[in-house]
């Protein structure tokens, strides 16, 4: 058999055709499909509330606290990152150096009535300094955000030295016990 030009033409476009009517509704869809999903935004200060998951778990002079960051508004937010941590001092000044951070930062997403929660890793000051300051309690600052929240935690602290650590944000509950990381 033989094709002629217009047939070789009549072909191809038929051919064009097909394709585009294959992918301009799988084009569609998929575009439909992502602009529609709500994206979350981060979690704001207002919808959040820190607090201690007791009791702490340690040995040989270092102690792991479960913080925990519980979403109290009413939307689905995110938390990505380090929480600031520090110690403060009866009259609200800090003691000691901030907590130190490592670790992977995953983006959380954290639904209303849900929780996310962090590691804070103490080394016992008596441990590492001679004259330890009294800490009356502790300030977190939830990642992403600039009010700091009051946790009730009256750690001593070095002078001038960070004998605390954090990991970042981590989905879920932590679980004293069970799901220090």
């Amino acid at each position: 058999m033989r094709f002629t030009a217009r047939a070789s033409r009549n072909v191809a476009v038929g051919v064009c055709l097909a394709v585009a009517a294959v992918l301009l509704p799988t084009a569609a869809i998929a575009s439909s499909g992502s602009s529609s999903l709500p994206r979350a935004g981060a979690c704001r200060g207002a919808s959040t509330e820190a607090w201690l998951g007791l009791p702490g778990n340690g040995a040989a002079g270092t102690i792991l606290y479960e913080i925990q960051i519980s979403n109290i508004g009413h939307s689905t937010c995110t938390l990505h990152g380090y929480p600031g941590v520090s110690e403060l001092n009866i009259h609200g000044n800090q003691v000691g150096k901030p907590a130190s951070h490592s670790g992977a930062k995953p983006l959380v997403t954290v639904k209303p009535g849900g929780t996310a929660h962090f590691v804070l890793t103490y080394h016992e000051a008596g441990a590492i300094c001679l004259h330890p300051v009294h800490g009356a309690v502790l300030r977190v600052f939830p990642p992403g955000q600039f009010h700091s929240q009051l946790v009730e935690l009256a750690l001593p602290q070095c002078p001038g030295k960070s004998i605390m650590s954090v990991d970042a944000v981590h989905p879920g509950t932590g679980i004293p016990f069970f799901s220090l990381h």
